[in-house]
């Protein structure tokens, strides 16, 4: 099994750092979907998806990956812990319930 970087926009394949090319042969095979994923990180790439390919390309793969949350998003949807909801520290309120306990 050989593993690529294809770019889901233009077809290219990945060479390495800033260079892609439009011939699989002459891409760089990573050879495990987990030095992909690590390619992927590392070079802040985006727009790719990684290409599984066989012997038999009828049992080729295309594992899509998806796009990565600019830093803004990933802050902005953040849960709020418990202590940051209405109501007295640790217990919620229930609307309607005008702070009464029951």
């Amino acid at each position: 099994m050989k593993v690529f970087l294809r770019n889901t926009q233009t077809g290219w394949f990945y060479q390495e750092p800033s260079k892609w090319t439009p011939a699989q042969e002459e891409a760089l095979d990573l050879a495990q979907v987990a030095r992909a994923v690590e390619r992927i990180f590392e070079a802040h790439l985006e727009n790719v998806e990684i290409l599984l390919c066989y012997d038999d390309p009828r049992y080729d793969l295309i594992l899509p990956v998806p796009p990565s949350p600019s830093r803004d998003e990933a802050l902005g949807q953040r849960q709020p812990n418990r202590d940051s909801l209405p109501g007295e520290k640790g217990k919620p309120s229930a609307p309607g319930s005008k702070g009464r306990q029951l």
